[in-house]
């Protein structure tokens, strides 16, 4: 994954982590972990941080092996302080959509996610 496609990827997490306005100490660290997976050294770079209304067209064009690693990280992302709230639960609602996720996979997605705690 180049560059620009982790950019990419790390602002939709970002725009999720702070979909409920509620930034907890566990999804800073989550946020400090991903920069540091996806090879982001300056914070500034995840800026501008994608909202739910444009996070569907920024996933819709990745490619789809870029669109898995990003669904995967925003599911890590959501459960991240042990809870997903109804903004970032909507807001994996509307990626997965635009990835041809029906609602129940990515349901089934969030559930597992917070099984492994």
């Amino acid at each position: 994954m180049d560059a620009e496609l982790r950019t990419i990827v790390c602002r939709l997490v970002a725009g999720l982590v702070v979909a409920d306005d509620d930034f907890s100490p566990e999804e800073e660290a989550f946020i400090d972990r991903m920069l540091k997976r996806f090879e982001i050294d300056d914070r500034a770079l995840i800026f501008p941080i994608v909202d739910r209304s444009e996070a569907a067209e920024s996933v819709r064009a990745l490619p789809p092996a870029v669109q898995h690693d990003a669904f995967v990280a925003l599911v890590e992302a959501a459960v991240a302080d042990g809870k997903v709230v109804d903004e970032e639960r909507g807001y994996l609602l509307v990626v997965g959509e635009a990835m041809g996720l029906h609602p129940k996979a990515v349901d089934e997605r969030i559930s597992q996610a917070l099984r492994k705690g």
